[in-house]
């Protein structure tokens, strides 16, 4: 199968530390890129090539899922969308609200007969999705707040050529169907037998057991029979991004397909690339296929070995054969991503020295993927000045440049900055415990809150929205005296609070062993300067609202580390509309917070973003 869900619920990792092929890209090209991108989570900018991938991918798959036994050249894009359950998965549970079984074929006289007409309907439907799929990824672009260039940067007519020829090379495997009579299964087939349990995406129900409206009673193949049964499994065009992937049975690896043809009785796994091969990236892509193919054999029992793994350049319409692993091959793989999985998650450390500035050399290539002469870049650093994160990488000495300064002055006044290494958001705490409420056991942890009293002064102490503390001693009763081990100061409409939460833990103390900070010295919140590199969320721009959800998150860099900024609804300031990546920016006023155990900015309602100066370009 080429699709393998597992529920959040039953997974054995967490879905936040799985390998994938792109992962493992990363970590081959440089292991200091590796850990900016996936420890930091830092992003790289969106670019309009990103976009002319998607739209080319789902244009031609909107195509192949078409016949012209059903759909005219002049149809509507959406005529056969899928049905998809909340999860926007198609829904294989659905009876009705697939269309094909719904729509009459149209007269057997206006089928096409030969390639040469079948390609006329083929680049006419091309010309029909093209259009609906480039205004949904523009729409898209628009709303990412990552996004380097512009929509205007598309070429039409450079996507429909690319489009074009990926028809033509499916039609190419249409022709081999043909060739071989519509393979070993033609017969199962025409009865109506033979629909694998993750069918081809054709409009119909998963479980569709009636024959196909262009289905012969006896005879050779025909052209139409030959377009369905060589119809490979690609991801439905409705369905939600990455929801259709498929993980390892240990769950630690995840991958999604582009095109699985299983005609022959033995898969056949092909990776569009809406691009010329001209790149650097033709040397991973054949790690990346090498991959797919130990992926399916992993995800099969380990009996079924693909044996034909093809790349289409789809800028240069030139196929790429890529040599399939054997058995010992597979073996060897599968031991490197168990080692590769067990030091990038299961054993990671937590030193960015662990993860050195090697970059690998920066391989050259001639359109198709064809290895150029040189095959390789004599600049060692060719693939640094190509990074998204030079600019705070000590290889190529920009990191010099980030902000560095104890103070700033901003209208007239000056004010303290808290460097990134001194933001300290847990604290160990002691005093006696007053209105206590709880703790009360939930799924999520003990419910709880109290006031923490020393002498004269007080704080609310209370758990954390998303996780509740589990270590709290059942002794805790008012008038106790305890000790709160990672609690966070923070604040609320400008009064100090303490939060705790799954990583915090309360014990009860002798009155004379308090220690710690006092709740009159406590440190809520900073003043930050720092260069932004990442925005991973910006729905606040569309969707704002008193949710009380993130509503604009990023990250930017000082010379000593990271600062995560988080703000809510209504706390995000009007300049926020014109920060980009690359902008260096002064927040003011924060409160310290933290996020999956990040410590973290936060604004309220009188913390100040200023811009310092803006990105170059």
């Amino acid at each position: 199968m080429p699709v393998q869900i597992v529920d959040d619920d039953d997974l054995l990792v967490s879905k936040f530390e799985k390998l994938s092929a792109t992962n493992i890209n990363d970590w081959n090209a440089c292991m200091r890129h590796w850990w900016y991108r996936r420890v930091e989570y830092l992003k790289g900018p969106q670019v309009p090539p990103m976009m002319r991938g998607n739209i080319v991918e789902a244009t031609v798959c909107a195509v192949m899922r078409e016949t012209p036994a059903l759909i005219s050249a002049e149809d509507p894009p959406e005529i056969l969308a899928s049905p998809l359950d909340v999860e926007g998965v198609p829904d294989r549970a659905a009876t009705s609200g697939w269309p094909a079984q719904n729509i009459s074929p149209i007269p057997t006289d206006l089928w096409p007969t030969d390639s040469d007409t079948f390609l006329e309907w083929a680049f006419a439907r091309v010309e029909v999705h093209l259009p609906v799929q480039k205004a949904a990824e523009i729409e898209k672009f628009l709303d990412e707040p990552q996004r380097i260039g512009s929509a205007d940067q598309l070429d039409d007519e450079n996507m429909r050529q690319m489009c074009r020829s990926a028809i033509e090379l499916h039609l190419d495997e249409v022709e081999r169907c043909i060739a071989s009579n519509g393979g070993p299964n033609l017969d199962a087939w025409r009865r109506g037998d033979n629909r694998p349990e993750w069918p081809a995406p054709d409009g119909f129900p998963p479980e569709w057991k009636a024959s196909h409206p262009v289905a012969q009673e006896s005879g050779s193949v025909t052209l139409l029979e030959a377009w369905e049964i060589a119809r490979p499994w690609f991801v439905d065009p409705e369905a939600a991004t990455f929801s259709l992937g498929t993980t390892h049975p240990e769950h630690w690896f995840w991958g999604e397909y582009d095109l699985v043809y299983r005609w022959t009785g033995v898969p056949a796994i092909v990776d569009l690339k809406a691009s010329m091969g001209n790149h650097d990236r033709s040397h991973s892509y054949i790690n990346q296929m090498r991959t797919y193919a130990w992926l399916w054999w992993e995800t099969h029992e380990r009996n079924e070995i693909v044996d034909d793994l093809r790349i289409w350049y789809l800028g240069a319409s030139a196929v790429k054969i890529v040599e399939a692993p054997d058995e010992d091959e597979l073996q060897q793989i599968a031991e490197q991503m168990r080692e590769l999985y067990r030091v990038t998650y299961k054993e990671r450390s937590d030193n960015i020295e662990d993860y050195p500035m090697e970059p690998a050399p920066l391989r050259l290539f001639e359109p198709g993927g064809v290895p150029a002469e040189p095959a390789v870049d004599k600049n060692p650093l060719a693939r640094c000045e190509q990074c998204n994160y030079q600019s705070i990488c000590p290889s190529m000495g920009l990191a010099e440049t980030l902000p560095s300064q104890s103070t700033v002055t901003i209208d007239r006044i000056e004010r303290l900055i808290t460097p990134a290494v001194e933001l300290q958001t847990r604290v160990d705490i002691c005093g006696e415990v007053a209105g206590l409420s709880g703790p009360n056991i939930t799924e999520d942890g003990l419910d709880v809150s109290f006031i923490l009293v020393q002498g004269v002064d007080r704080i609310k102490v209370s758990n954390t929205f998303m996780w509740k503390p589990r270590d709290i001693s059942r002794r805790i009763t008012n008038g106790a005296t305890i000790r709160i081990r990672g609690a966070q100061p923070t604040e609320w409409n400008f009064v100090p609070e303490i939060k705790i939460d799954k990583d915090s833990a309360i014990d009860i103390i002798e009155p004379l062993d308090a220690d710690g900070e006092e709740i009159t010295d406590l440190v809520t919140g900073a003043s930050v300067v720092g260069r932004v590199m990442t925005i991973r969320d910006g729905t606040w721009v569309k969707n704002r609202s008193g949710s009380g959800k993130p509503k604009w998150r990023f990250t930017m860099h000082d010379a000593t580390g990271r600062i995560d900024v988080v703000c809510y609804a209504f706390t995000v300031p009007p300049t926020a509309r014109s920060v980009r990546p690359g902008d260096e920016i002064a927040i003011l006023n924060g409160v310290y917070s933290e996020f999956f155990g990040r410590p973290e900015i936060k604004f309220q309602k009188n913390t100040r973003l200023v811009i310092l100066k803006k990105a170059e370009g």
